[in-house]
């Protein structure tokens, strides 16, 4: 049999119980649709029945609350015919107040004037309940139709006084007018007495007349939101429901003309018959059309298998049939995916060698950044104690010599030591291997204290300017690392500009964009920029590499600017920096606004202040040290117990020696650490002082703990011993 038999043969096969299953759906949709007619008028009679309750409920409540008045409470009618005129001002509403016998007031007359006897309600003449609608009345100030709602007097018993909203049947027209009724359907809003108040059709016409005897009869009968057939008043066959309001005892009736009713659904029945009519015809020219287009593509798809077979890659298919087209492209693809597949696995073998030289390079970086840190802070604490022998020796010595040659030769070594513990500063700072002391720092104070340092530090040819925006609030970093970072942003700077030139220190609040890179939070932008002659591209982009620098061999360690970066990242901000040649180069630190106040710092001693003899405990493992901070101490006429360890401090203390201060290093040998015995200090004797100082540490230093960094000046150290003293005292 051949392709198109059996094509036209499989369109009978299935139209033929199409079309009985179109008759049955036929049927079934007349059915439907007459449903869903009727129970669209359901909910409509629902829901214009919840709209007319709704424009009631406003007037009740507008009563309700004119009732509530002291002016109405008071009996001063006159107040309240003001208070009622000015709330239903620019409202078609009349408010009116009635007693038990006539009408004491109504807003559509002058007040004071004589007014009609009461017409509705006859028994009781005062209502203390819930409040009620009257029918649709004639009212007898103006002769017009009107409804009224009244309510009682709240909280009087018994009543004086009933408030009524009066308002034309048209507000109820308006909300009929303004619903989408099926087209052909007649709606009618009813009073308790059937009377019509609107109506969706010749409202004017029919308005005040009573309903038609069938629908009164329905409702008699108890037909309420339900199916039942009437008649309309223009003699209309309809199916109709009605919704009665249970507070206020109105009918909202919805009906819609057979005819209306009927005609969707004939004409769905209609449209379901041709429709299968129109398929047949469809089918059988489809049928024949098929069996033409199938056989060629049939032979194509043929032809590409065996292409396939013979290992090569067939062409896609355009045959114009989808399903022929779609295999032929699967051919296809599975031709060229065995073709692309070592090209792939060339180019992933790529991409994975790429991506492993990636990681290495950051591993060696991170290695090499690593090995920096240690190496920086397994030096720093014997090279800060060496530098702090000197330094205490240079301070004896500045006392002791007087001769300008000797004294020339001190300055000469005090200022090589300053730059020797500034470098070790900043390898500790760029390496982090000690750990940082934030604290709130109000940058206005700070910037003041640094003025005279970072002044004498650009020389007399470059001018410091600074521009700090008013009201910043503080940042939080480390006091002595800020200032170190500073310092080196200024040098740098001076250094840019040989010739002079001007450096601006400016503070303020970091914009969105510059921190988007950050955590969420506040910052503070400080920037220091200078007038140089700026840095070019590859410059620019190795700046913050260690030991990198353009300077001269002996002028810059290339540490300064890697110090400020890591000093920045470990404050939890970043550091950036801008450049043009001939422009200039500006460097900014984004740190992170603090959340604390402030804290007010105390005012050392100095030499003026009346000496104190003391007897100090000092703990230190380096001779070197020691040999030289004892006898300055001791000429300073104080009594010094030296100890090289803190298990030796803690005996000294325990066999009943009287000290008033333990002054010890922090990295110590033995089994008791500086920060070891200053806790033990705080559990056991809470009253004695101490000072803790340290070239290097990564412990933690808790709060209040007095941390001077070596190498410290001796009046520092003596001014410090002092004040730590008075405290404890105090």
């Amino acid at each position: 049999m051949s392709i198109r038999t059996r094509l036209f043969l499989l369109v009978f096969a299935v139209w033929l119980p199409a079309m009985a299953g179109f008759g049955v759906l036929a049927r079934s949709t007349y059915l439907h649709e007459t449903d869903v007619a009727t129970q669209r008028l359901r909910e409509l009679a629902r829901s214009l029945s919840v709209v007319v309750d709704g424009e009631l409920d406003k007037r009740a409540a507008i009563a309700r609350t004119l009732g509530a008045s002291r002016s109405l409470r008071d009996d001063d009618l006159a107040r309240f015919y003001e208070y009622a005129r000015r709330a239903t001002e620019g409202t078609s509403n009349t408010v009116l107040v009635v007693d038990a016998a006539r009408q004491v007031l109504n807003t559509r007359r002058p007040f004071g004037e004589p007014l009609p006897a009461r017409g509705w309600l006859p028994d009781p003449p005062l209502i203390s309940g819930e409040p009620v609608v009257t029918d649709l009345l004639t009212s007898k100030v103006n002769g017009e139709p009107v409804i009224t709602v009244i309510a009682p007097e709240p909280g009087v018993t018994p009543q004086r006084y009933n408030i009524g909203v009066a308002f034309h049947p048209d507000v109820i027209q308006h909300v009929m007018d303004l619903q989408k009724l099926p087209e052909g359907a007649i709606a009618s809003v009813l009073d308790s007495k059937f009377q019509t108040v609107a109506r969706s059709k010749d409202p004017k016409k029919w308005l005040g007349s009573r309903a038609a005897s069938t629908t009164i009869a329905a409702a008699s009968n108890g037909l309420l939101d339900q199916q039942f057939e009437s008649t309309s008043r223009e003699g209309e066959p309809i199916t109709a429901f009605m919704v009665r309001s249970a507070r206020y005892g109105w009918t909202v009736g919805v009906g819609l003309p057979r005819t209306a009713l009927d005609k969707p659904a004939i004409r769905v029945t209609i449209q379901a018959f041709l429709a299968a009519g129109i398929l047949a015809v469809i089918g059988l020219l489809l049928a024949f059309y098929v069996a033409r287009q199938i056989g060629g593509p049939v032979l194509a798809l043929s032809d590409a298998a065996a292409e396939l077979g013979r290992d090569r890659v067939p062409a896609p298919l355009r045959t114009g049939l989808a399903e022929a087209d779609q295999v032929g492209a699967a051919l296809h693809e599975a031709g060229l995916r065995s073709a692309r597949s070592t090209e792939l696995l060339e180019s992933r073998v790529a991409e994975a060698i790429r991506q492993t030289q990636e990681a290495q390079t950051r591993l060696l970086d991170g290695q090499k950044h690593e090995a920096i840190g240690r190496l920086t802070g397994g030096l720093a604490h014997d090279l800060n104690n060496f530098l702090q022998t000197m330094s205490t020796g240079l301070q004896v010595l500045d006392r002791l010599v007087k001769e300008d040659p000797g004294r020339r030769v001190i300055e000469a070594s005090t200022r090589a030591l300053d730059k020797a513990a500034t470098l070790v500063r900043q390898m500790l700072a760029f390496g982090r291997t000690q750990p940082l002391k934030p604290q709130a720092i109000d940058l206005h104070d700070f910037v003041l204290r640094c003025d005279d340092l970072m002044g004498r530090a650009v020389g007399g040819k470059v001018r410091l300017t600074a521009e700090i925006d008013p009201g910043l609030p503080p940042l939080q970093a480390d006091p002595t690392q800020f200032e170190l970072a500073l310092l080196n942003l200024v040098f740098n700077a001076r250094d840019a500009m040989p010739a002079g030139g001007s450096v601006v220190i400016r503070g303020r609040l970091a914009s969105a964009i510059q921190a988007a890179g950050l955590p969420p939070g506040r910052y503070l932008a400080v920037d220091v920029a200078d007038s140089g002659g700026g840095m070019d591209a590859e410059v620019l982009q190795r700046v913050f590499e260690p030991y990198f620098t353009t300077k001269a061999v002996g002028v810059g360690s290339g540490l300064g600017l890697p110090q400020v970066r890591a000093f920045a990242v470990q404050s939890g901000g970043a550091a950036t920096i801008r450049s043009e040649r001939g422009v200039g180069t500006t460097v900014s630190l984004l740190l992170p606004v603090s959340s604390e106040p402030v804290q007010a710092v105390h005012a050392v001693d100095g030499e003026s202040a009346e000496f104190m003899p003391l007897r100090v405990l000092f703990v230190e493992d380096d001779l070197l040290v020691s040999s030289v901070v004892v006898p300055a101490l001791r000429a300073c006429g104080h009594t010094v117990r030296h100890c090289l360890n803190g298990d030796a401090a803690a005996r000294a203390l325990q066999d009943g020696g009287l000290f008033d201060v333990v002054f010890t290093d922090v990295v110590m040998p033995g089994a008791m650490s500086g920060l070891d015995l200053v806790a033990w200090c705080r559990a056991n004797i809470p009253a004695m002082a101490v000072i803790v100082a340290t070239g290097y540490t990564t412990q933690h230093i808790e709060a209040g703990v007095k941390v001077l960094s070596k190498p410290y000046a001796m009046e520092t150290l003596l001014a410090e011993l002092r004040y730590a003293v008075r405290v404890k005292r105090a």
